[in-house]
């Protein structure tokens, strides 16, 4: 069995990402994609418990709006490295805050219903977003403004229209095909419980979502019938769409059971799904990096780089409305692959003398006196660089890259390597292993996995160079390291 469309609790559903596969295994699907709401939170925690039998597919999905009506866009097999997917998916995550923003004004201005500044925190800060809606129908009932928190979706939310707040699917296709990513228009008659869409209606937003690039179509969904299914494969035929389907599966929260593609208990195989076919072809030819250089703002454990100014360098560095910050050009990379590999080569080009570094300090209201930061510091702190010093750093670590693909054991990359011995926990056969590896065990999987480690210094000089380019044609002399 196959299902290529449902959620977990890091948008709306109701399961955590390991609970789902238990129940993804008893229900017999081997072939799934999750597609939360304009996140990628679960896709690091599937691909963590993920059982070597089973495929995990990356997925998402973008809710937008066109000039014809909303519509949501799935996003599948993209790699989350690229700039311009991930900075969709932070601009899709503002959106929402925005949208939960206008609807409390709303109600503030339409009804003369004041929402604290402390409710507001909770409703709008839930992790993810999506569940605002949920609470500030809670919020309304509470309160004592409806009965049930359907009558206050109905009488206080709804009327609010904040559709063109959304991300245009343009936008949202673009950037999953800029990914490597396969674009798919969801439920295209409309999801459960949505107005239908259909004849000129459907045409015309049929004709945006091709002009925009979409290469796919969810033809098997779990609301829709023989009739819809026939009519929505003929549309992928004519068009020369991929076809998928899933089930739309939330959990407790919407009563739709894994699996369900249809609402008349056709079982749908995988033969059937071209999209997946397509998606295994493309990640058999490009694979996934294994470590990742993130090419935007992961608010996730991780070290960030960008270029920087200091606007005073004789008041703290460290303060945000001292600095300038270009965050277009911000890379992310997980705090493990810093420390494993890049932190020795930082380390050693750090200038603690460097005016914007010695002006660094700590300063709390019950403690007057300054305490300043001498070296490199790990945790949510800037540690700065002049573009000289960054050139210092990669040139390092492509000495430590043509040492490590000549000969594993050069006494040259003793000082990388612990990180190099941390190799195996990066790769999925190693992920959950119990037994702890001997250094010797640690060094025979490092030396034959090691071209991972050679493709992320490759990735990560690139990415850096690029981002110290486009920094120097903007006036920048710095990049900032920041810890998590």
């Amino acid at each position: 069995m196959v299902d290529l469309h449902m959620h977990t609790k890091e948008s709306d559903g109701t399961d955590e990402e390991w609970a789902l596969i238990e129940k993804l295994r008893e229900a017999g699907i081997k072939t799934f994609s999750v597609t939360d709401h304009d996140t990628i939170g679960a896709v690091s925690g599937l691909e963590y418990w993920l059982p070597e039998d089973m495929t995990y597919i990356r997925g998402i999905e973008f809710s937008c709006w066109t000039e014809v009506r909303n519509c949501h866009i799935l996003g599948y097999g993209f790699n989350k490295d690229v700039r311009v997917f991930g900075m969709m998916v932070e601009k899709a995550g503002q959106q929402l805050l925005k949208i939960g923003g206008t609807h409390i004004e709303y109600i503030a201005r339409e009804f003369g219903i004041e929402i604290s500044d402390e409710d507001k925190l909770e409703i709008l800060m839930h992790y993810g977003l999506i569940r605002w809606k949920d609470r500030l129908a809670e919020k309304l009932v509470a309160l004592g403004y409806a009965d049930s928190e359907a009558s206050a979706v109905e009488k206080y939310i709804q009327p609010c229209n904040t559709n063109n707040l959304r991300p245009h699917a343009r936008e949202a296709i673009q950037a999953i095909l800029a990914a490597g990513g396969i674009p798919v228009w969801a439920h295209p008659y409309g999801g459960a419980g949505k107005r239908e869409m259909h004849g000129a209606e459907f045409e015309k937003q049929l004709h945006i979502l091709l002009e925009a690039g979409l290469q796919g179509m969810e033809c098997y969904y779990s609301a829709y019938d023989v009739q819809q299914v026939e009519s929505l494969l003929a549309v992928a035929k004519e068009h020369n769409l991929l076809v998928s389907g899933g089930s739309d599966y939330h959990g407790e929260s919407k009563d739709v059971a894994l699996g369900s593609l249809n609402s008349y208990g056709k079982e749908v195989s995988e033969d059937e799904l071209t999209i997946i076919a397509e998606l295994k072809r493309r990640q058999r030819e490009h694979p996934f990096p294994l470590i990742e250089v993130e090419e935007w703002h992961n608010y996730g454990a991780s070290f960030w780089l960008m270029p920087i100014k200091i606007k005073d360098k004789a008041e703290n560095s460290l303060y945000m409305e001292n600095q300038i910050c270009m965050k277009e050009q911000e890379i992310s990379i997980s705090e493990s692959s810093f420390e494993d590999f890049l932190y020795p080569m930082f380390k050693q080009h750090f200038d603690g003398n460097l005016p914007e570094n010695k002006n660094r300090w700590e300063s709390y209201p019950s403690e007057p006196e300054r305490k300043y930061i001498g070296g490199f510091e790990w945790y949510l702190t800037d540690n700065f660089y002049t573009f000289d010093a960054i050139e210092n750093v990669l040139r390092d670590i492509e000495l430590t890259a043509e040492v490590l693909e000549k000969d594993y054991d050069d006494l040259r990359l003793d000082k990388v390597r612990k990180g190099l011995r941390n190799l195996p926990i990066y790769l999925p056969g190693y992920w959950r292993r119990e037994e702890e590896l001997t250094e010797a065990e640690a060094d025979a999987i490092a030396r034959d996995h090691r071209e991972h480690v050679l493709d992320f210094y490759r990735r990560f000089v690139k990415s850096i160079k690029d981002m110290m380019a486009a920094g120097k044609a903007a006036g920048y002399k710095l990049i900032s390291v920041c810890g998590p």
